[in-house]
């Protein structure tokens, strides 16, 4: 899929800047894809668009929809343009800041109200949180009950198409919302007996009953898409390309288990017989215990993995490139005992990446898709990703190490149908990682590299580096763009709902930092 040299940025869309508490797809978007191609950069790399949810730590690898978009993403300033809103419903924002709203009733756990990144140098919590969607949501409410009393015939038969199209997902994506708010029990286990099995009766019978609901579910859904397709459209225009994030998991209290449990490892009740996780690591000592539900890799088979190949198809229709994130769980998982706190206790089970990897190759003529194969296991998947020429990916981060000559992460051992980053949402800020180092750490990146490497000067040289590696394709986060500290990243795996929260502030963007760009993408032939 990498044919010619490129480069790109990596910026998820909650981090823009927004007047309303939460990065969105309204004007900073176009205005972040006027900075890349100012820049000459050919990609924008996001995270997964899909809904979080504050019960699993706002992260957006852990959403209650494989398929649905992100509410909070909306822009509310578009909305206003298309009259569906008046640009007067917006000075709610002005009136009282995000962070000085007080919130007494618990947030709720329902998938589509919270975003996992809210403000700017504030340490949010969940109030706060919270106070932003409840300022958002009775706009977007508004918005949606206008556009079905107010739309015109074609408006009307574009959103009918919509729900067509998107109708193996749509559907229960909405009556799951619906069911959450009607009950006002956002976990589905917690629901009547009758809908947590699924009753037909029972269902149908739901579905007539919170018919208005479902429909403004879908109307949002609906906005969504609309906005993200005016901006892929936007960027196309400008030679920007996007890549998206695939994760390889859903979580338990979600529209997909509840609409598919045969496809997991559940108990009579519906309970996780084992969650996932990743063993301890470079990361983390403990592991990580993400508690998803592992998917029954058996069943999956049995069906021509028919699920994942609606999932990849949907995704694979919003972006040029997506990421598929923990590639090696196509291959070997590590599933540890619901029962189990942590993730010290678990075990590698295999999946069957073989009959997976031919499955994928049979409904897509190209597999425009890159493998996140980071970890200790990466070796495992490499002759898969070979065969198939998917592109893996280097981090220079983690090239330094007392293996430095021959890892696969140092510069000289890079291969050209790579993605190499200086580092990823899960890293450190190239300056941050470079203060926890070590002297010895420091010495090696000195011997290598050789040059005296400071403060003030490990970004730019990490940078460079990550810019002339022969891999075709290297991403940059904007925060080692921007030379940003510690306090700047993104996420730090195991610290729940206090990752996720960075983002950009307005101006940070400058002319000159573009044409510093420009020119390292232009003289390491990326442009």
């Amino acid at each position: 899929m990498l044919q010619q040299r490129s480069s790109g940025l990596l910026l998820h869309i909650t981090s823009l800047p927004s007047a309303h508490g939460v990065g969105d797809l309204g004007p900073e978007a176009y205005h972040f894809a006027d900075f890349l191609a100012s820049a000459g950069q050919t990609y924008w790399q996001i995270l997964p668009l899909t809904p979080v949810d504050p019960g699993a730590g706002f992260s957006p690898y852990s959403s209650p929809s494989a398929f649905a978009g992100n509410l909070l993403m909306i822009s509310l300033e578009k909305l206003a343009d298309n009259q569906l809103l008046n640009h007067t419903n917006l000075s709610v924002f002005n009136e009282q800041p995000i962070h000085d709203v007080t919130v007494t009733e618990a947030p709720s756990i329902s998938g589509d109200t919270v975003s996992a990144v809210l403000a700017g140098p504030l340490v949010l919590t969940p109030s706060t949180l919270h106070a932003a969607w409840i300022k958002k949501r009775p706009l977007l409410q508004q918005a949606a009950e206008n556009f079905l009393s107010n739309a015109t015939p074609a408006q009307r038969g574009d959103y009918d198409r919509f729900c067509t199209w998107q109708a193996d997902w749509l559907n229960d994506y909405a009556l799951f919302t619906a069911l959450q708010e009607s009950t006002g029990e956002p976990f589905w286990l917690r629901w009547p007996v009758e809908i947590v099995q699924r009753d037909p009766v029972a269902l149908a019978h739901q579905t007539e009953l919170l018919r208005d609901q479902i429909e403004v579910q879908k109307v949002l859904q609906y906005f969504f898409m609309q906005q993200w397709n005016e901006l892929t459209a936007y960027c196309y225009g400008k030679k920007i390309h996007l890549m998206g994030d695939i994760p390889i998991y859903v979580q338990l209290n979600s529209a997909d288990v509840w609409a598919n449990p045969t496809l997991f490892k559940l108990d009579a009740n519906f309970q996780p017989l084992f969650v996932a996780g990743a063993p301890p690591d470079y990361f983390s000592e403990y592991g990580q215990r993400w508690g998803n539900p592992i998917y029954d890799w058996a069943e999956h088979e049995r069906t021509g993995f028919a699920w994942w190949m609606r999932r990849l198809r949907h995704q694979m229709s919003l972006y040029s490139l997506t990421r598929l994130d923990h590639f090696l769980g196509f291959a070997v998982y590590w599933e540890i005992p619901a029962s189990e706190p942590t993730a010290k206790v678990g075990e590698w089970v295999k999946a069957p990446i073989e009959a997976f990897m031919h499955a994928m190759h049979r409904q897509f003529v190209q597999l425009p898709i890159i493998a996140e194969d980071l970890g200790a296991k990466a070796a495992d998947i490499q002759a898969y990703l070979q065969h198939y020429a998917i592109p893996g990916m280097r981090v220079i981060q983690f090239g330094f190490g007392q293996d430095l000559p021959t890892s696969a992460y140092a510069v000289h051992n890079h291969a050209e149908n790579f993605v190499v980053y200086s580092g990823t949402h899960d890293n450190n800020t190239t300056l941050g990682w470079f203060r926890e180092s070590d002297a010895v750490h420091r010495q090696r990146m000195n011997d290598y590299l050789g040059i005296e490497i400071t403060e003030e000067n490990v970004v730019d040289q990490i940078c460079r580096l990550t810019m002339q590696s022969v891999a075709r394709l290297a991403i940059i986060p904007v925060q080692d763009v921007l030379n940003l500290d510690e306090t700047s990243r993104m996420n730090t795996p195991g610290l729940g709902g206090r990752s996720w929260q960075w983002r950009l502030l307005p101006g940070q963007l400058t002319d000159d930092v573009a044409e510093k760009l420009l020119k390292l993408t232009r003289m390491t032939g990326r442009g």
